[in-house]
């Protein structure tokens, strides 16, 4: 008799990173996963997912018939007699019986396998253990699912943003959209969050700047992370320095003259991974040009990536929302700012002025949740 497999424990293992080192390897078999006294499996056949099964009521296929509408109380009854004496399984029992009908049994099957997916992509605890097989089941019975679909549909709904921004890696790794994306984006209800990654991401950009822009971190982590095991941007290699144009000695050809133009030259040194040098610049503007918002605003934004609250950087953000009040992202930004910072109740006070601006700002309202949310479990 073979030892039990030790299982990978899921309060540190994340099921979407197995589910993608299964499909890197093209391995057969079935992961076996349980938390307390619920078991499901997910069957793989070369990679990829082909069925699941559990021993939850609810994710049976006749529980999954029955919430979509296709069979009655008293069909599912007489289809389960039919089903225990024939020993059929219940989806052809309840084709044979007339209940419904093949194409809508194929839809309900792939559906249950789809809601079993996403359930255990959500667990934060439990057990896991590969149970490799040559055929896990006969080819009849595989189901086609989008597994890169459902990978970043499950991570959307992942709690522990913690442990999502650890499997991210570190902020100097690089990622970059992928071209064609594995499936059709647009079919998914999409997040500012998520779309405020993909619109950066269509060039290498770091993690760490992408986890700056003005949208919650929680926000920022999850759709991150949801969008790159949902294959959407993958890892991009390092820069390497170009020995035509070396990064210490870019310039633009002539020095600007106006603010206008210094903040341009400074955005494109940003895009060219330039961040000091467009420092530089942005702060020999404001020292020609002491009242020019734009630089300012740009300095304030590209100093907040930086790591650790400096007085410095949080006086541009007051001093740029002091010339222009209205300005909500900027707002929502020094809140942002706060908020990585670990100064809670200043962030909190910001937020509350954004939506006291915009009452429709959702990552306002995502992040002041979250806040008040964890105060309230402090003070418990």
């Amino acid at each position: 008799m073979e030892p039990a497999q030790e299982g990978l424990d899921l309060s540190r293992t994340l099921v979407a990173e197995e589910i993608l080192r299964v499909r890197a390897e093209g391995w057969s078999g079935v992961l076996a996963l349980r938390q307390g006294q619920i078991a499901k499996g997910l069957y793989v056949v070369d990679g990829e997912i082909a069925f699941a099964a559990s021993t939850m009521e609810e994710d049976r296929l006749g529980a999954c018939l029955h919430r979509a509408g296709l069979i009655t109380e008293s069909q599912f009854r007489s289809t389960m007699r039919e089903s225990e004496a024939t020993g059929q399984p219940f989806g052809h029992a309840a084709v044979d019986l007339g209940y419904v009908r093949p194409e809508d049994l194929a839809a309900a099957v792939r559906a249950q396998v789809e809601r079993i997916v996403l359930s255990v992509l959500r667990w934060t605890s439990g057990s896991l253990v590969r149970e490799p097989m040559e055929r896990p089941l006969p080819a009849e019975l595989v189901v086609r699912v989008d597994t890169p679909r459902l990978l970043l549909l499950g991570v959307r709904q992942f709690s522990d943003t913690e442990r999502l921004a650890r499997a991210l890696g570190g902020p100097e790794r690089r990622v970059r959209r992928v071209s064609p994306a594995p499936f059709d984006y647009e079919d998914v209800e999409v997040s500012a969050a998520e779309r405020a990654v993909m619109a950066l991401s269509t060039r290498s950009v770091l993690i760490g700047e992408v986890l700056s822009l003005p949208h919650g971190y929680s926000e920022l982590v999850r759709a991150s992370y949801a969008l790159l095991v949902g294959g959407l941007i993958e890892e991009a290699p390092a820069r390497a320095p170009s020995p035509a144009a070396p990064p210490s000695t870019p310039a633009p050809p002539s020095p600007p003259t106006t603010p206008e133009e210094a903040e341009r030259a400074a955005r494109a040194l940003l895009e060219r991974g330039f961040r000091q040098r467009a420092v530089d610049l942005l702060e020999q503007t404001l020292e020609r040009h002491p009242g020019a918002h734009g630089p300012r605003r740009l300095l304030a934004l590209t100093l907040a990536r930086g790591g650790g609250f400096q007085p410095a950087v949080e006086k541009l953000f007051v001093d740029s929302l002091e010339r222009e009040p209205e300005d909500v992202e900027m707002r929502y930004a020094l809140a942002s700012y706060y908020r990585r910072s670990g100064l809670a109740a200043r962030a909190t006070q910001q937020l509350k002025l954004v939506l006291s601006s915009d009452s429709g700002h959702a990552g306002a309202w995502r992040d002041l949740g979250e806040l008040e949310a964890g105060a309230s479990r402090r003070r418990g």
